[in-house]
């Protein structure tokens, strides 16, 4: 299990599974061709993902970022998804971690992936995974799940969100939240119309996890985009800030769904991107 010292701040990546998608999606416009050269595919044309969540300690709170996509599949979606069982319930046990000692979950938006975790079935019942902390998203994109406005309204499950409410305290922002001395977040768009990446600052370094903003390192070239992007445009502005801002300020920059590494260091050798491991 992986962790960074930030100064008086710790990340440790959590695994909240692992899971398959079409390659076709994963990058969009990107031909196969170019693609199979930098990561595989199954006989189906999945690549491997992983859910990638952060455990964030703090001296005011111990946060979680997403909670990945949980175990709460069928059949044929199980198939579909060619999904592995590695839950974040076990991730969080491997270390010392309880779900009632999370104070504070932070979604970088609502796609199931990235919510289910939060909610566990316990004799047929959704139970919150984790009762005692606030959850934190924002407003627009809590609207949007709820009441079916997106156009990938199927990678929402509504009835998580009921479940969601009923049981643990919410809070809805608006825009770039400070959320405690440590940790905010930032809008991004793009990937869904009010998503949002998430920054951790400790004394001597910053974290980002920008999502699904910049899923894996193989993301980095401008145009390596996800076909579920709702505004593809906005994505390709937003990364490229992103991917600027990391290295003027040397930040670390977390991977959602990168397989192999969870964070690196970007570099700009010649006219390229390079993501270093830290």
């Amino acid at each position: 299990m992986k962790s960074l010292n930030l100064g008086d701040v710790e990340v440790v990546h959590i695994n909240g599974g692992f899971f398959r998608l079409d390659g076709g999606t994963m990058f969009g416009v990107v031909p196969k061709t170019m693609w199979k050269k930098r990561t595989t595919c199954d006989s189906r044309n999945r690549v491997r993902l992983a859910c990638n969540c952060l455990l964030v300690r703090t001296p005011d709170v111990l946060a979680l970022v997403d909670t990945g996509f949980g175990t709460r599949f069928d059949d044929q979606s199980r198939d579909i998804y060619s999904v592995e069982d590695i839950t974040i319930h076990d991730s969080l046990t491997e270390a010392n971690t309880a779900p009632e000692d999370i104070d504070l979950v932070v979604f970088t938006h609502l796609h199931f992936d990235h919510l289910a975790g939060s909610l566990r079935e316990i004799e047929g019942t959704l139970q919150a995974t984790f009762p005692r902390a606030t959850h934190c998203v924002q407003r627009g994109e809590w609207r949007d799940a709820y009441d079916g406005r997106s156009t990938m309204r199927s990678s929402y499950r509504p009835t998580d969100l009921d479940a969601l409410k009923s049981q643990v305290a919410l809070n809805l922002l608006y825009g770039d939240s400070e959320l405690t001395p440590h940790i905010s977040t930032f809008l991004t768009g793009g990937h869904t119309e009010w998503h949002q990446g998430i920054v951790v600052t400790g004394r001597n370094q910053r974290l980002i996890f920008p999502g699904d903003l910049l899923p894996t390192r193989t993301h980095l070239r401008t145009f390596w985009n996800m076909a579920y992007d709702i505004f593809p445009l906005q994505t390709i502005e937003r990364k490229k800030q992103c991917i600027r801002d990391a290295i003027r300020n040397d930040w670390i920059i977390a991977w959602d769904h990168d397989p192999e590494q969870p964070w690196s260091r970007l570099e700009k050798v010649d006219e390229h991107i390079v993501a270093r491991d830290v």
